[in-house]
């Protein structure tokens, strides 16, 4: 039987066809891990043998029915050969395993464009959007030690957006915060010169009825903004977003999603 960290080297480096033997050999000596299972049938995928793809991520769900990175690979393998309706389901599934698993929404919105369901897709990617402000919103830590990312003048506003939809679902998920506070203009600038507060996200405070009011520093927004420069999911979503209300003659909406998102991806392909 073949060493697993020699099968792990080999997708590593995509040696796709010359893993898939071993892969083999790994499923006849051990028929109940669902990981050779889904190695194998995405080395299939990128072979672009479908067929034999979908049948070992079957396997794999058959294995590990609630995992959705296995879900969401099934699904665009059955996305790929035309089955739609079992490729939504199949999404949907992910999601519910993980309701802020951006990429099954990416993929559920590409598969209802795929059926015409254009309405749905448009819903779709701005339910992916969201999930992804939740995912990135609650892996933020309120540290004073966190880096203070300085503001960048963007001409794009969808950014902020998400932004501030990440702060709001932070809030929902701490009884004690009775709302919401973003910094003026001053304050914002004062504390983007004096750094007062370091590396802090926000400051929970009392008002004058003596409520807990979250107050979101400029920190946060700089910071979210660069997690999503950074993680090129936000701008493939954007992206494919834009191309369906352009398709759909949205043109002003389709503007602003394409501008962002080519915007955003800009820095991924500079090499000074």
């Amino acid at each position: 039987m073949p060493e697993n960290s020699q099968i792990l080297e080999m997708m590593k480096t995509q040696q796709f066809a010359e893993v898939l033997p071993l892969l083999h050999q790994a499923i006849e000596a051990a028929p109940s891990d669902w990981s050779n299972y889904y190695m194998a049938g995405q080395c299939a995928r990128f072979l672009e043998d479908l067929d034999s793809a979908v049948i070992h991520l079957k396997q794999a769900v058959s294995l590990k029915p609630d995992d959705p990175a296995v879900l969401l690979a099934y699904g665009i393998a059955l996305q790929l050969t035309k089955n739609f309706p079992e490729a939504v389901n199949t999404f949907r599934s992910a999601i519910t395993s993980d309701p802020d698993y951006e990429l099954a929404f990416n993929s559920l919105a590409l598969t209802q464009e795929e059926q015409g369901d254009f309405a749905s897709a448009l819903e779709t990617y701005e339910s992916a959007l969201q999930a992804l402000a939740r995912r990135l919103a609650k892996a933020m830590r309120n540290n004073r030690s966190n880096r203070i990312m300085k503001h960048d003048e963007c001409q794009f506003h969808l950014w902020f957006e998400y932004a501030t939809y990440g702060a709001l679902y932070l809030c929902s998920r701490d009884p004690n915060v009775q709302g919401i506070a973003m910094p003026s203009a001053s304050l914002a600038l004062e504390e983007e010169q004096t750094e007062r507060n370091g590396g802090l996200f926000w400051i929970d405070q009392l008002d004058t009825d003596n409520k807990q009011v979250r107050m979101f520093m400029p920190n946060y927004f700089n910071t979210f903004r660069e997690a999503l420069r950074t993680d090129r999911t936000y701008a493939t979503i954007l992206d494919n977003k834009g191309l369906l209300l352009e398709q759909q003659g949205r043109l002003e909406d389709a503007k602003q999603c394409l501008g962002e998102a080519r915007h955003f991806l800009r820095p991924l392909y500079s090499y000074s």
